[in-house]
């Protein structure tokens, strides 16, 4: 079981994006293997939660590659280019380039489609799931591998995690939470993020 169980929500380790092409990102890949028990006493079945977990890692290959976004913030222009795109560049819309491997609105766009469709099972049964980011990573859960997961890393790094509440209370303070806590991206090539 990769989830951990802190208060009435699960919290799933999701490793957004990584500098290293070796690292895995998305979910943990033994994720899929085991539906938590809190689920499954609620009527998610392992097929189930095995094919979320396979939706959720197809959407994760459009995450953004370190090359994709070294490309568009910073070759060949350096700092000028990296300031005009943060002000101008809205590489996280859902618009009619967001396909291209230096934007991320397609990622987006099927994060939030694969959200719809597990909250579409998940909310009828008093639960909801959402994906949160959190800046910095000492404000986030202890989930299982955060000890791990810090390593290393400074105080811009960005920790995600997939969070599902387990009651109706919770569900509804779930939904009225941000996915941002602590990113702040207000820039233009911010918009459009959903973690």
């Amino acid at each position: 079981d990769k989830a951990k169980k802190i208060g009435d929500r699960l919290i799933i380790d999701f490793e957004k994006n990584s500098c290293c092409p070796w690292e895995t990102t998305g979910l943990d890949p033994n994720c899929k293997d085991y539906v938590p028990e809190e689920l499954r006493q609620k009527g998610i079945t392992q097929n189930m939660w095995a094919e979320w977990c396979d939706e959720l890692m197809a959407a994760q290959e459009m995450s953004p590659s370190l090359g994709g976004c070294l490309c568009i913030f910073c070759f060949p222009g350096f700092i000028p280019q990296s300031l005009l795109c943060a002000m101008f560049c809205p590489t996280s819309g859902d618009h009619c380039l967001k396909c291209l491997p230096c934007f991320y609105g397609d990622w987006y766009v099927a994060l939030t489609k694969w959200t719809k469709k597990v909250n579409q099972v998940l909310n009828p049964k008093d639960m909801h799931a959402k994906l949160k980011t959190y800046k910095p990573y000492n404000r986030a859960p202890r989930s299982l591998e955060y000890a791990s997961r810090i390593s290393g890393k400074d105080e811009n790094y960005e920790m995600s995690m997939l969070e599902i509440a387990l009651t109706a209370a919770e569900s509804q303070k779930l939904m009225q939470e941000s996915w941002d806590n602590g990113v702040n991206d207000g820039c233009t090539s911010g918009r459009g993020r959903i973690l």
